[in-house]
Order: structure tokens, then C-alpha cells, then sequence
């Protein structure tokens, strides 16, 4: 899961992000909040609750949120 979050990440933010990346930190904003909802979405198969992208700490623990989600 963590793989699949940092690779959407990646090309959401267009460069490569970490795992204990903040999303607002590098300048996440609603727009590419629903880019990253939507890209995760279909790469799960899933619908998911956005409260995983907006309240996580780091993708690292959006990647634990959606594994839990599942």
C-alpha cells in the first residue's frame, strides 16, 4: 500500500516524495487532494474517504489509514 501511495503521490506532485512526507507540507492544496483521491481510487478499485488524504500526517500513514480502510 505505502508503494501505490508514494507512486500517486509522486506524480500528483509531478517529483518524488518520501514517506514521511507531509502532503500540505509540499504545498498540497484541494485540488491536488482530489487528484490524489481520484488516482488512489482507481488504482484500489475503491472508493475511499478523503478524511485518509486530508487528516494524515505523512504518506506513510495515509498508506496505514488505507490499509486499516480496507
Amino acid at each position: 500500500m505505502l508503494r501505490l501511495v508514494i507512486d500517486a503521490a509522486s506524480a500528483v506532485f509531478e517529483r518524488p516524495v518520501r514517506p514521511e512526507d507531509d502532503f500540505f507540507g509540499l504545498g498540497g492544496d484541494s485540488v491536488s487532494a482530489v487528484e490524489l483521491l481520484v488516482r488512489l481510487e482507481r488504482d484500489l478499485d475503491r472508493e475511499i474517504d478523503q478524511a485518509a488524504i486530508l487528516f494524515a500526517d505523512s504518506f506513510a500513514d495515509m498508506a496505514r489509514e488505507l490499509s486499516v480502510a480496507v
